[in-house]
């Protein structure tokens, strides 16, 4: 569908908002695979300080667009299997750039968080999709981000649709939990790193950005800069 076509996103975001945002997320990303994974710079360093925008800002557009008007259950499910072959597709190319097969990509992450939503929309009777939420509980283990990444997708996605102080207190408090598990590796600049996505955004969605949108090309860079990280890694 085109983007002209597309429900309006939620909070008052417009599209070219959104998308800036999403590429702002990339863009720290590559400053701290770069830098960590290519260039060997500390968890302390700049790179990596950087680099914590990357996944609330992942997180936020992802929850917003997920909760965009029309048919929500059937979007969760595409963007689901989407993100989770894509996941499937980077799992080589990150463990060579990276070296280290322990945890699953980002891109299970944010797939994990949309399946949570396609559960709160889904049909099925109450007991499956209290059994399939605790399957992905436990899935979200395994992926970078944990737990508590997983499921600031689906906080995020439900204070879209429902407001309220209550779920803005969760949204908030889930964020906090990354900006912590963020510190434990890179100190107090990464846990501020991380709370940097509020005013980040804040600015975006005051700003008249038109950045087009580029879906396939989302999907597509994720992969492919692992794999020249690890190219390069290799060369040298």
């Amino acid at each position: 569908m085109a983007t002209a076509l597309r429900p309006q996103a939620p909070l008052g975001f417009a599209d070219g908002q959104l998308e800036a945002l999403k590429w702002v997320g990339m863009a720290a990303m590559f400053c701290d695979h770069i830098g960590r994974h290519l260039l060997g710079m500390p968890h302390e360093s700049w790179a990596f300080i950087a680099g914590r925008l990357a996944f609330p800002l992942f997180a936020l557009v992802l929850g917003l667009n997920l909760a965009r008007e029309g048919d929500r259950a059937a979007r969760c499910v595409r963007v689901t299997w989407r993100l989770l072959a894509w996941g499937a597709v980077s799992v080589l190319p990150s463990i060579w750039a990276r070296g280290d097969p322990a945890l699953l990509n980002v891109l299970f992450t944010l797939g994990l968080g949309a399946a949570l939503c396609w559960m709160l929309e889904s049909p099925a009777h109450a007991a499956w999709r209290a059994l399939a939420c605790l399957a992905i509980a436990t899935a979200s283990w395994f992926v970078e981000f944990g737990t508590g990444g997983v499921f600031l997708v689906a906080a995020t996605y439900l204070y879209a649709i429902r407001r309220g102080g209550g779920l803005a207190t969760v949204v908030i408090v889930l964020l906090l939990a990354t900006a912590w598990l963020n510190a434990i590796f890179g100190g107090w600049p990464a846990f501020f790193g991380t709370l940097a996505a509020l005013p980040v955004a804040w600015l975006a969605q005051r700003l008249p950005l038109r950045v087009p949108r580029w879906q396939w090309l989302f999907y597509l860079t994720y992969p492919v800069h692992l794999a020249v990280i690890g190219a390069l890694k290799a060369a040298g």
